[in-house]
């Protein structure tokens, strides 16, 4: 895992699990007020840097994970002071791959084969709901800085050490379920967090991505 700190001279701080092939870039138009500490590419589950990471600086400590980012948060080792004060998951479940609670595993296996088409074919594959189009194009203009081979090569990773991790036992105060998702299918998110009767579960009218749909990320919360 790596990361990346947005320094907003903020008391405040977003733990934000970022997707697969993501960075913080695409993130990069909202207007957040608070520290966002970024972690990204999921090639390996451990991170050194929360080790260096000052946490205890900061009054309130809040967690976004997205898509993929759900399940890294899950298993990302985290200091064992450290106080989440609200938990949020967004088009993700605690299982990655999964026919019926997460990603079905043919849709997986044929993600491993990206070249740079197939990438952008995904990457469309984000959006839907009536911004479907005008959201794609405002992400083609902040696009992840990572190229097919680096998103191939994270996958790869994934499926090495997925199937050797037990499913991880997080508790989210809110979850965003995305009605039009083609990523990670509507059904199998409903699947996975009906079991769920901790968090408070919210539909969105939109696809995979919904996060031009708000001006900041404080506002998920």
């Amino acid at each position: 895992m790596k990361t990346y700190l947005q320094n907003n001279n903020s008391d405040n701080l977003i733990l934000f699990f970022c997707g697969w092939g993501m960075d913080e870039n695409p993130f990069s138009i909202l207007k957040n007020t608070s520290d966002v500490l970024y972690v990204y590419d999921y090639t390996v589950p451990e991170c050194e840097d929360f080790f260096n990471f000052d946490f205890s600086k900061y009054k309130s400590v809040k967690l976004l994970a997205f898509s993929y980012g759900v399940y890294a948060s899950g298993i990302a080792k985290l200091p064992e002071n450290l106080k989440l004060d609200f938990s949020v998951a967004i088009s993700g479940t605690l299982i990655p791959v999964d026919d019926k609670l997460g990603v079905p595993v043919r849709q997986f296996e044929l993600t491993e084969k990206m070249d740079s088409d197939s990438v952008v074919k995904f990457r469309q594959r984000l959006f839907g709901g009536e911004k479907a189009k005008e959201h794609f194009e405002i992400f083609e203009k902040h696009l992840p800085k990572r190229n097919a081979q680096s998103c191939t090569a994270e996958l790869i990773g994934m499926k090495r050490y997925v199937p050797r991790l037990p499913v991880p036992v997080r508790k989210f105060d809110r979850v965003y379920i995305a009605m039009h998702d083609r990523c990670v299918p509507t059904r199998n998110q409903l699947n996975f967090w009906n079991n769920d009767t901790f968090a408070e579960k919210i539909e969105l009218q939109t696809g995979h991505f919904p996060f031009y749909n708000y001006g900041s990320l404080e506002e998920l919360f």
